[in-house]
């Protein structure tokens, strides 16, 4: 990865985490600075399903998908995945831009996110986290009210 100079997100407008807004600014922005996804070597197809937004009713429908060896993550539902996740916008948040995950741990034991199908596999996909590029950590940061 080349130097990333954290300035250069300085000054950013700020969006409801997951807003339509929010997803334009993240995906422009990752373009523009050429954080690629990254490579992961667990295949997963996972649901989620995030209730509670600030700015809609309904719940946001989103996917992570890995078989093809890199970690995509999009809105939209998967056909036949591998595990489903249910949980509330705040834990959301919590995990993706507070990057904090002891509140998912307490969120899971609380029922405040729901897992059915291959736990195993979802597991899995913690490998994928913890190697992400802190690229995109700063651009969430940068861009989340």
């Amino acid at each position: 990865m080349d130097t990333f100079d954290p300035s250069v997100l300085e000054g950013l407008a700020k969006h409801e985490f997951l807003s339509p807004a929010w997803l334009e600014e993240f995906e422009r922005l990752r373009e523009r600075l050429g954080v690629e996804s990254v490579e992961v070597s667990v295949p997963l197809r996972m649901n989620q399903l995030i209730r509670g937004a600030p700015f809609r009713d309904d719940a946001i429908e989103a996917h992570v998908d890995t078989t093809g060896g890199r970690l995509d993550i999009a809105l939209g539902l998967l056909d036949e995945p591998d595990v489903t996740i249910a949980l509330d916008y705040d834990t959301a948040r919590s995990l993706f831009v507070d990057l904090d995950p002891q509140r998912a741990i307490e969120a899971f034991l609380q029922g405040r996110i729901t897992v059915t199908g291959d736990l195993t596999k979802l597991l899995g996909l913690a490998q994928a986290l913890a190697s992400r590029d802190e690229r995109v950590a700063a651009i969430v940061r940068a861009i989340t009210s």
